[in-house]
């Protein structure tokens, strides 16, 4: 299919908007005192687009060279929101030589610094019974991992968690087909719920505008197009519509769209292609489609080298200065350990970069990805035996270097925070619960898991500037 246009690359609207947001500051070059819209803009531009605190290379690891990255950055008059560590934990606006010396005191510690980026407040977690029955959502305390709220029932228990746009979101999966918006100034109280159709069961949702998303329905072959801003006053018109992407499945029919990122105007659906007529095996590669936002059409396609695309939570990652999508899969899934792996893709040229590692490189079947840096990612790897394993990867020799925890029963969601917590989600039977590992020397921080009435299942950060990045209403044809 021919490309109509392509999106363009984040590096150039973002240096735009970062000069436009510094000019609203002051002289003194204080944060607090530009205006909200400047100050939270200024936490995404930064110098260097890294991911964690104190790390001004970008490779996902706080080194003595990173100091003088910071102090080099200091001296040159540039911010970094990702070096803001000084005063310790604070937000200023500026980098100093305290800055530096910060970082160099972290690294002797192994420690990973709180910055200016690291926003996280609170965990929002779906939960599940043991014998998934009973589902609910739960919040936990980011800093003191104390369990905030809880409240079993209101979700179905195959429910998945997903923050978009500065909004928290509930997909009610298999057997409930519905869209729930959690009030997160209310400890997670349901706000509305929607359908997406019968036997739809929602995947993922994606939030282009305040009355427009998206929600991959994993049982249709169609697309649904949402107005989330009807939530609220019932659900009357939450539905805007559908975009077929029957014409890219597979031989069952049936394409199995399942995660989604936002590029630009541009959104990328991820096409799993499963085989149910022999037990959602894959038969062919994956693949992703490409839908321009303002015209609801499918504009390309982009063939992927892996099969079975497949992450349980979370957006596609995107690399922050080139804007390359990351897809990870286990193939198929428990039958052959060495297929699989980690792909990136370029979005704008809209063709797959290639595998970057295989299942037999990663030792097994990729169930769950979070990428720290251009060299370091963690990750959730089954092998043989039904045994899962989290572990860190080194990007650079494409292999595991460190096993941080094992079971033989479920860890089904990682996600790492900006000042280098990695969160795992626990669902041994035996001792369910939630687990915080330091990825500045892999140390658990938890003594025990962080127990709640259901076992934890998805989990999302809740971040303090999330009552500004809701986006404005923009009326789309």
């Amino acid at each position: 299919m021919t490309t109509t246009s392509k999106s363009t690359p984040p590096a150039a609207a973002a240096i735009h908007a970062c000069s436009r947001a510094r000019e609203q500051k002051d002289d003194s070059h204080i944060l607090r005192r530009a205006s909200w819209p400047a100050a939270v803009l200024l936490l995404a531009c930064a110098s260097r687009a890294v991911a964690l605190c104190g790390d001004g290379s970008g490779d996902g690891r706080v080194r003595a060279s990173d100091a003088l990255v910071t102090l080099r950055a200091a001296v040159e008059g540039s911010y970094d929101a990702h070096l803001d560590v000084y005063p310790l934990g604070a937000m200023d606006g500026s980098l100093t030589a305290g800055d530096a010396i910060v970082v160099l005191r972290a690294v002797a510690a192994e420690t990973v610094p709180v910055c200016a980026a690291a926003n996280e407040r609170f965990v929002a977690l779906t939960t599940a019974s043991c014998d998934f029955v009973t589902g609910g959502v739960a919040m936990i305390d980011a800093h003191s991992y104390e369990v905030v709220r809880q409240r079993p029932g209101v979700t179905i228990a195959d429910a998945v968690i997903r923050r978009r746009g500065g909004r928290v979101f509930a997909l009610n999966r298999f057997g409930a087909n519905t869209v729930m918006e959690l009030d997160t100034t209310n400890e997670l109280a349901p706000l509305w719920t929607c359908s997406v159709g019968l036997g739809a069961n929602p995947h993922d949702i994606a939030i282009v505008a305040a009355d427009k998303g998206y929600v991959t329905r994993y049982d249709s072959t169609k697309l649904a197009i949402v107005d989330p801003s009807h939530g609220p006053g019932g659900c009357a018109g939450f539905l805007r519509g559908t975009i077929d992407l029957g014409p890219w499945a597979d031989s069952d029919g049936f394409p199995e769209m399942d995660q989604m990122a936002l590029v630009g105007d541009t959104l990328l659906v991820v096409l799993q292609r499963l085989d149910r007529n022999s037990f959602f095996r894959p038969l062919t590669n994956g693949a992703m489609v490409a839908i321009d936002v303002a015209t609801d059409t499918v504009t390309d396609v982009i063939d992927l080298a892996i099969q079975n695309p497949f992450g349980e939570t979370k957006e596609l990652y995107q690399e922050p200065t080139t804007g390359v999508l990351w897809i990870s899969g286990p193939g198929r899934l428990f039958t052959d350990l060495t297929d699989g792996g980690i792909e990136r893709v370029d979005p704008y040229a809209r063709r797959s970069l290639g595998v970057l590692a295989t299942g037999a490189q990663l030792g097994g079947d990729l169930t769950d990805l979070a990428v720290v840096g251009t060299a370091r990612a963690y990750a959730l790897v089954a092998g043989s035996g039904f045994r899962v394993s989290l572990v860190e990867l080194d990007l650079e020799r494409r292999e595991p270097v460190a096993v941080l925890a094992s079971s033989e029963e479920l860890f089904s969601d990682i996600e790492i925070t900006e000042a280098g917590d990695l969160w795992l989600a626990d669902r041994n039977c035996s001792d369910p619960g939630v687990r915080v590992f330091s990825i500045a020397n892999n140390s658990e921080k938890t003594a025990k898991p962080l127990r709640l009435q259901l076992a934890p299942f998805t989990l999302t950060f809740v971040r303090a500037n999330d009552a500004f990045a809701i986006p404005a209403a923009r009326r789309y044809p």
